[in-house]
């Protein structure tokens, strides 16, 4: 707003506004500094101030500038370059000064910028995996119980419904699973069974070990042998805690997120939620291939043909459309690539040929 006077080099002139600090009024101001005094003239009011009574903000392009004076007081102006000459004789400006200088300067910007993604893609690469499971290994066993249950009550109360199954089926599949259900991790295994037209064909494990397997998915198999290749699978996931990992590694994300965009409602904004499924997302196909890991282990031990699981899987790619033909896979679009990259599982043709490579 104003300009330098024609005082001497070391005298700064400065105008302003002034809020006294007892209201919310402003006032045109003048503030002078010289031989170290500095006096706010504001009318009818009139303060001598040394440069220790006064603290100057950072200056941020060309906004306004705030000089925070004793008993709440504020001098505000526009005036940058007059408030740099002022900070300059003051010691305590230094530090703006100099933050000033980084947050102009393009080579650090750059290499701000470079490190702030490295860091923030290593923290959802790696950092939140290994957090969740630190934190689902340290949380009680009554918690995956608590979760587990209000889990089934709300799937209950949504997408299932109850099975549709002979009690003498349910009987016989219970009994033909009985040698996988011996406890894992800590926790005792047990199998229901629900109808669910939403679900379809498909089994769930809760963090518990509550196994879920839909009518439709019973229906299906036309061997005993290939729903007990799928409970194996489940298994899996019970045994290397999945569905706490999952749960925390899901709040993990969204927290992190939040934090890093500092409002909520930006978890609606694409450009943010994308990557953020995308990731975990990620983190499921991991997860899964640690099941099948598992599930391909317990059938060679209980010495169970792995084509069981093969089987199975190439029905439910039928049932599902999908196929898994040599000609198919030639014929592969980028887009087919990017529905695979967003799928929760691996390629199903991926776990397949896992299954078939066993001896």
């Amino acid at each position: 707003m104003l300009s330098m006077s024609t005082s001497p080099p070391s005298e700064v002139t400065i105008e302003g506004q002034f809020y006294s600090g007892n209201d919310s009024s402003r006032r045109g101001a003048v503030l002078r500094s010289a031989a170290g005094v500095i006096i706010v003239d504001a009318g009818d009011t009139r303060l001598r101030l040394a440069h220790d009574d006064m603290t100057i903000s950072p200056r941020i392009g060309n906004t306004p500038r705030y000089l925070h004076l004793p008993d709440d007081g504020v001098f505000e102006t526009e005036d940058n370059a007059a408030v740099d000459q002022l900070s300059r004789q003051s010691r305590r400006g230094r530090g703006n000064r100099l933050l000033h200088a980084l947050e102009n300067h393009l080579g650090l910007i750059l290499v701000a910028v470079v490190v702030t993604i490295a860091t923030t893609g290593a923290a959802f690469v790696w950092g939140v995996p290994w957090a969740a499971q630190a934190v689902a290994n340290a949380l009680p066993d009554s918690i995956a119980e608590q979760v587990g249950d209000s889990t089934l009550t709300t799937l209950d109360s949504t997408w299932l419904e109850p099975s549709s199954l002979s009690e003498e089926r349910q009987q016989a599949l219970q009994a033909h699973f009985e040698p996988f259900l011996t406890p894992v991790a800590g926790k005792d295994l047990r199998v229901i069974f629900r109808s669910s037209p939403a679900i379809g064909a498909n089994a769930m494990a809760l963090p518990d070990g509550t196994m879920i397997f839909t009518d439709d998915l019973v229906n299906l198999a036309e061997d005993d042998n290939e729903l007990t290749a799928i409970l194996a699978h489940e298994i899996g996931h019970v045994a290397h805690n999945h569905g706490m990992k999952g749960m925390v590694q899901s709040s993990l994300t969204f927290w992190l997120i939040v934090m890093m965009t500092g409002d909520l409602s930006a978890f609606s904004d694409a450009t943010v939620v994308v990557p953020a499924v995308m990731m975990s997302l990620s983190y499921s196909r991991d997860m899964e291939r640690e099941a099948d890991a598992y599930a391909l282990k317990a059938m060679t031990d209980h010495d169970l043909d792995p084509t069981h699981f093969v089987t199975i899987m190439e029905r439910l790619m039928a049932a599902h459309g999908e196929d898994h033909s040599p000609e198919a896979e030639e014929g592969t679009s980028r887009w087919d690539s990017l529905r695979d990259m967003l799928s929760s599982h691996p390629e199903t043709g991926e776990r397949i040929e896992r299954f078939k490579q066993t001896p």
